[in-house]
């Protein structure tokens, strides 16, 4: 009995997991919003503007590639939000929902490109 008693205990006291920082999946989408803003002006802009003498595909192109990094941005985001929830909650609808909107719209702007 005092062989039981001399033991020593241990406990293990469960850790958080580390904290992931953001930063990529948001500099992504960022720069994916700034591209679609680039390619809404330069589609709305008029000649004498500047930027404005650009060719038409310009606008397009600024489209498609905005779409794909706002798709990527908020497609990681969404993914690791999944991750850390385990659940699909509001951040992770949200960020699908517009991941697969980005995508849409890189894909819509694709076939105006071509046809």
């Amino acid at each position: 009995m005092p062989e039981i008693l001399e033991q020593e205990q241990r406990t293990q006291v469960p850790q958080a997991p580390p904290t992931r920082s953001r930063v990529i999946e948001f500099t992504l989408a960022i720069l994916g919003f700034l591209c679609l803003g680039a390619g809404a002006y330069i589609l709305f802009a008029q000649e004498d503007w500047w930027l404005g003498d650009l060719a038409d595909a310009w606008h397009l192109g600024a489209f498609i590639i905005g779409g794909v990094l706002v798709m990527t941005g908020l497609g990681v985001y969404a993914n690791e939000s999944y991750l850390e929830d385990g659940h699909w909650s509001a951040r992770v609808a949200t960020g699908a929902v517009f991941a697969l909107l980005g995508l849409a719209g890189a894909v819509a702007a694709a076939l105006f490109l071509i046809f």
